[in-house]
């Protein structure tokens, strides 16, 4: 993450970005070089930073601070409640930070600005309803004019002595299953769409979601955008009394199950999946999930999800 607001002349001109990649033995390479232009002079954009946890750090607890500032150009604001600022973690919406606290580095960096004094928020969540290993973190703000971004996506690990009791991390839920069962036996669900959400909509329940059929390969095709977050509803009869583990999803990689990718969620009582894929996540995902009936019959959907780059690549 670069917070453009920090390059020379305030993030307004043109800019060479260098890769440089440094091994253990001090050998370097250039692994690119990417032109860009900025223009923060004109941007109406919110902008920020999650400071804590750091990019590749680790959280640990069951109050942990996730912690930062957000702040939108002038004249617009951010309320002072912080209820247009919201945290994710593995593409689930958490909660709103606490916002309007004082901050005398950013008040410095940005006078004039309407939160200048007031930039800094802090969200706490148990991190032991997670399992241990990599996760992603997420907020996105919006101002009183209605514009939104998202503010400092990154991978973090969440590292817990003993077992955590409870997880509503999805890859519990992948590795409570078994990774060798016989997908060929199992049907292919036709009896209803999948609702597909994208974005950080603010009704995930929305009436005019768009909804998907498998093709007469038995297949629901996706298309996302590079860092695009989804949300798949894989059933519209949601049990709430279903058994933990009333849903199971997997990852198919040359035929073979593994576990759903860092940074998504199956909330498998639901039949829900969040996944916000975090950088490098480009291509094509096939997934599998496996839905186990009252009378213990069962059967699938298979969903392809194709994530587009962002950008052009030159």
């Amino acid at each position: 993450m670069m917070l453009s607001h920090f390059l020379p002349n305030g993030g307004n001109g043109t800019y060479k970005i260098h890769a440089v990649a440094t091994d253990k033995e001090g050998l370097t390479t250039t692994l690119g070089i990417k032109t860009i232009t900025v223009t923060n002079a004109t941007a109406v954009k919110p902008f920020g930073a999650i400071d804590f946890p750091e990019p590749g750090g680790t959280a640990s607890g069951n109050n942990h601070r996730n912690q930062g500032w957000v702040l939108t150009p002038r004249p617009n604001k951010i309320p002072e409640n912080g209820s247009t600022i919201n945290a994710y973690v593995d593409g689930k919406y958490l909660g709103h930070p606490v916002y309007n606290i004082y901050r005398p580095d950013i008040a410095a960096l940005f006078p004039g600005y309407a939160n200048a004094n007031g930039a800094g928020a802090y969200f706490d969540f148990d991190t032991t309803a997670y399992e241990n290993g990599i996760h992603t973190i997420y907020w996105t703000a919006a101002d009183n004019a209605g514009n939104s971004d998202g503010i400092g996506s990154r991978f973090f690990t969440i590292q817990n002595t003993g077992a955590a009791a409870g997880c509503i991390s999805q890859s519990v839920a992948a590795i409570a299953a078994p990774l060798d069962i016989d997908l060929s036996a199992i049907p292919v669900d036709y009896s209803e769409p999948v609702k597909i959400l994208s974005g950080f909509t603010e009704a995930p329940d929305a009436p005019d979601a768009p909804e998907m059929y498998p093709g007469e390969n038995g297949l629901i095709e996706i298309e996302i955008k590079e860092l695009e977050r989804i949300e798949i509803h894989l059933t519209q009869q949601a049990r709430e009394d279903a058994p933990m583990f009333h849903y199971t999803g997997y990852l198919v990689v040359n035929d073979q199950l593994r576990p759903l990718p860092i940074g998504s969620t199956l909330d498998s009582r639901r039949g829900i999946f969040y996944w916000q894929p975090g950088p490098g996540f480009v291509g094509e995902y096939q997934f599998v999930f496996v839905e186990k009936k009252p009378n213990d019959d069962m059967s699938k959907r298979n969903i392809s999800v194709a994530i587009l780059p962002k950008f052009d690549k030159e």
